[in-house]
């Protein structure tokens, strides 16, 4: 199954030049606001999928301003195609709040999707160079892991002796995976509230887009 996913605002023109481009299209997924107008163009761009025998499916994000929740809705989406076993073709960013578009370009990013532009004037699409990779693959499975222990455990104040700790791993074996993780911006540190000679890890609130599997 062929599939096309796209964010939309109040111009269902934005999306319709990516729908009619796409050769032997199976399937639309849309997501958008809740705003009325919002919800009138995906109205369009539904008759228009019925009109070509197109699947049509309708995603209301309640909160098109927050970045980390549409980006959440959208990786899950995505997530849920590839598990389908069908075939993401592209994903068009024109249309929604800027949030929204931002949000689908960082999914496309993580997940190596292709992703395309529409010209507001000339409608023209412009595809947006991306690198057909996956990110999560460039970390280790020791730096997963501890990615997802600092996630899990947000809300506590982590130091270097507690992950070796609870991880069971060697001091010189976390240092050298902190410091690695630090270059690639994936952890912070922090000092801790009750003793300022020490550091708390905190993993960035965006690893748990990249971990998600």
């Amino acid at each position: 199954m062929v599939v096309v996913l796209g964010t939309l605002g109040f111009r269902p023109e934005t999306l319709i030049p990516t729908i009619r481009s796409t050769k032997s299209l199976d399937k639309v997924v849309v997501f958008h606001s809740d705003h009325e107008r919002s919800r009138g163009a995906a109205t369009e761009v539904c008759a228009l999928c019925e009109a070509m025998s197109v699947k049509f499916v309708d995603r209301e994000i309640p909160n098109a301003y927050d970045f980390i929740m549409v980006a959440r809705a959208i990786q899950d989406e995505i997530l849920e195609i590839r598990g389908a076993g069908d075939n993401i073709w592209v994903f068009n960013i024109a249309g929604g709040t800027r949030i929204m578009s931002a949000s689908a370009l960082l999914v496309c990013t993580l997940e190596g999707l292709n992703a395309v532009y529409v010209h507001d004037n000339t409608m023209e699409e412009i595809p947006l160079p991306m690198l057909q990779i996956r990110y999560s693959d460039m970390l280790t499975d020791v730096q997963k892991k501890l990615l997802d222990h600092l996630l899990a455990n947000k809300d506590r104040e982590l130091t270097q002796a507690d992950l070796s700790k609870e991880l069971r791993m060697h001091k010189a074996t976390i240092n050298h995976h902190i410091k690695n993780l630090l270059e690639k911006g994936a952890v912070r540190l922090e000092t801790k509230k009750d003793d300022s000679r020490e550091k708390v890890i905190r993993a960035d609130e965006s690893m748990e887009l990249l971990l998600r599997r």
